[in-house]
């Protein structure tokens, strides 16, 4: 857990009014004003759950699983439909469940979003969560100060992560945040061949990436610091049940993902085309979201087997250098909080556990402001 403090600036674009599935506009949220557009609720694709095994996979935990919201009626907020309601589904905190998009775009310049500053901007998360490094990388690139805390947010009836608070607003479920906070940092909509991406790397590849870094004797045992003696041997022994078994339970929550993981690297490779990004001369939230999946996993041990084999197989390696060139590394960050109780008191005392103000990641974000 840490905190990088950067600035940034950068315009965001229009929005066109969302529709509910039910087929009701979406109303006003006043308690979200100043941050949503319209209001804050809920319809998409999601992010959740922890790889089984706990002792062997406890570094994989917090994991994803698609719900497609369908046929939800609409639920109010609290008395009559009127102004402050909203006709999406919501948790009985008012935020937005897992699979449940904001039904109106956050309402905030790049330029805003930086100088909110890192005490209203939290991430709850886990280091080597894949969805939370995802979401890291993209705060990281674009220079947007944050703290992490590890573990659930402890007040809300939303029990995974990833969770990102935002001053005051709170936005669940990996995929929701990303695509969520894409327009205010890249300034513009995504297009069809984005939002396309954006859901295959989800829901197909980052899966596929974890079921085969969950069955690599090696990357677990570094990963879990049980290189040696007995343990390790444990690690060899389980590791390929554990894979097969993560395998088993991701064909049935994803049933598009494919094994191995390069399939979506090639096809990644083949969509940069002479470009050094997806993107262009920059990356973006494509980029990120891809770079995001295994990048903390590298960070963490050096030599992770599972990248290696996915950027060699897929032929990314230069394009990771690139990557490493421009991104800071997601997990060499400030101390934030270490303890339950720190956890608890930011609410009332940012300051108390604050261990610094700056980073020297700040540097290398290319959106940092001199």
């Amino acid at each position: 857990p840490g905190a990088a403090v950067m600035a940034v600036a950068g315009p965001t674009g229009p929005w066109p009014a969302p529709q509910h599935p039910c087929g009701e506009r979406a109303s006003v949220s006043a308690a979200a004003a100043p941050l949503l557009g319209e209001g804050r609720s809920s319809a998409g694709l999601g992010a959740r759950s922890v790889l089984g095994a706990a002792a062997l996979a406890c570094s994989l935990a917090c994991r994803r699983s698609v719900r497609l919201a369908r046929g939800r009626g609409c639920r109010e907020l609290g008395g009559r439909r009127g102004p402050g309601r909203t006709c999406s589904a919501v948790l009985p905190d008012g935020t937005n469940e897992e699979g449940e998009a904001l039904t109106a775009p956050l309402n905030f310049t790049r330029d805003e979003f930086a100088a909110f500053g890192s005490q209203r901007v939290i991430l709850y998360q886990q280091d080597l969560s894949p969805p939370c490094a995802k979401i890291r990388a993209l705060l990281l690139y674009y220079g947007i100060p944050f703290m992490t805390i590890p573990g659930r947010h402890p007040t809300s009836e939303y029990k995974k992560i990833p969770v990102l608070e935002i001053n005051g607003l709170q936005i669940n479920d990996s995929h929701i945040i990303m695509t969520s906070l894409a327009p205010v940092l890249t300034g513009r909509l995504p297009t069809e061949e984005e939002i396309a991406w954006s859901e295959k790397l989800t829901f197909e590849f980052l899966p596929a990436f974890e079921v085969e870094l969950a069955g690599d004797g090696n990357d677990i045992a570094a990963l879990t610091e049980m290189t040696q003696g007995f343990r390790r041997f444990i690690i060899d022994l389980v590791t390929p049940v554990l894979g097969a078994f993560i395998g088993a339970v991701f064909r049935s929550r994803y049933p598009k993902m494919k094994l191995p993981s390069s399939i979506y690297g090639k096809e990644f490779r083949q969509a940069l085309g002479d470009k050094p990004f997806f993107h262009g001369d920059q990356p973006g939230p494509i980029d990120l979201s891809v770079y995001g999946t295994y990048c903390a996993f590298i960070d963490k041990i050096g030599n992770c087997r599972s990248a290696a084999r996915f950027l060699q197989d897929s032929g990314l390696e230069s394009w990771d250098s690139r990557m490493r060139e421009v991104v800071p590394p997601v997990n060499d960050r400030m101390q934030f909080a270490k303890t339950r109780t720190a956890r608890f008191n930011i609410f009332t005392d940012p300051e108390s556990i604050l261990f610094g103000k700056e980073d020297e990641l700040v540097k290398k974000s290319p959106f940092t402001k001199k």
